[in-house]
């Protein structure tokens, strides 16, 4: 039987003591955040009774945080964390909780949890080409183990988004964890092999089971505006400024440029941050320069993506393979995403 809010409520208030029960009741009447609960809707009411006005007052996820913040009010710890433990299933969806810095900015640098996985890989990956050949599981085999992994959290298998928010990773330093500890663990190089992997993307798609555990990521992915941020901001690098007196230039090359003027412009731009208008060209440069900014502070590496098409052409003006794709700041090796 799948777990609903309503049904862990109503288990949670059976649980209760006597006089935990009518202590709960009073502390929800004498609640002074809107909607009030008057006095005739709790007295002498039964725990069905109370349990069908909390969710018809609240709805049901309101009433959850409404119970939990009750019965921690009245010491009912332990019975507080039962409930809010039965029903993590209830309220997850499938999608991540993107992690946020002190100034509410999304947070792209990897949590020490991911930090610790990638220190715990390199054993393996110190091993080279002469250990045993990576396995790969098959794309059913994924959907069978994020089904149970559902099931097992009390949550419902029928629901799609859920279910592939389970689905583990076949490559990588983050192989073996499911899609959404990846967006709650570093967004930033979801972003980053995001990018590399639109780029790069050719007719091979769903051909084999690496390639459809990766276009199932991107799916995933993408449908957070949060990622496409990011992505869009890494690749910008490639693409001229658009506007203004270095308007034909790359906003990699205007960044990195050593000239006096190029550099003020981009303090110029750097200072915009507030001010300028969403969606806009101006927008995407101050991005773009303060993602970089970011990187130089916290020793993380930069890759541009330059679209396809202009690669080709700077290819064949200079007679010289294309460099584009090379770290602009090699201060560490990437992680191998393929």
């Amino acid at each position: 039987m799948v777990q609903t809010i309503k049904r862990a409520l109503r288990h949670a208030l059976e649980n209760l003591s006597e006089t935990n029960f009518l202590t709960f009741c009073q502390e929800l009447r004498d609640r002074r955040e809107e909607p009030r609960v008057l006095y005739s809707h709790v007295e002498d009411k039964s725990v069905l009774q109370i349990t069908d006005l909390l969710v018809s007052t609240f709805t049901e996820p309101i009433a959850l945080h409404v119970a939990l913040d009750l019965l921690r009010l009245i010491n009912c710890n332990e019975e507080a964390e039962t409930l809010n433990s039965k029903t993590k299933a209830c309220v997850d969806k499938g999608d991540p909780t993107f992690r946020k810095t002190s100034t509410g900015e999304l947070e792209t640098e990897p949590s020490q949890e991911a930090r610790n996985h990638v220190a715990g890989q390199r054993p393996f990956q110190a091993a080279g080409p002469g250990g045993p050949p990576a396995s790969v599981k098959t794309p059913e085999e994924v959907e069978a183990e994020a089904k149970a992994r559902v099931l097992s959290e009390g949550g419902d298998d029928r629901n799609k988004r859920l279910v592939l928010s389970r689905w583990t990773i076949q490559f990588g330093q983050y192989k073996g964890q499911s899609f959404k500890w990846l967006l709650e663990n570093d967004v930033g190089y979801t972003a980053w092999w995001l990018a590399s992997h639109l780029e790069q993307q050719q007719d091979t798609r769903g051909q084999n089971s690496m390639a459809v555990n990766k276009d199932s990521l991107e799916r995933y992915a993408v449908a957070y505006p949060e990622v496409l941020k990011e992505v869009r901001t890494l690749q910008s690098a490639g693409e001229a400024l658009g506007f203004g007196r270095y308007k034909s230039v790359t906003l990699q090359k205007l960044y990195e440029s050593k000239d006096e003027d190029k550099i003020s412009y981009v303090n110029f731009l750097r200072s915009k941050s507030s001010t300028c208008n969403p969606g806009t060209k101006m927008e995407v440069a101050v991005r773009y320069i303060l993602h970089r900014d970011k990187n130089l502070a916290t020793n993380r590496p930069t890759t541009s993506f330059a679209p396809r098409a202009v690669r080709k052409r700077q290819t064949r003006k200079k007679g010289v393979q294309s460099t584009t794709r090379q770290p602009t700041r090699p201060v560490r090796k990437k992680p191998k995403w393929s």
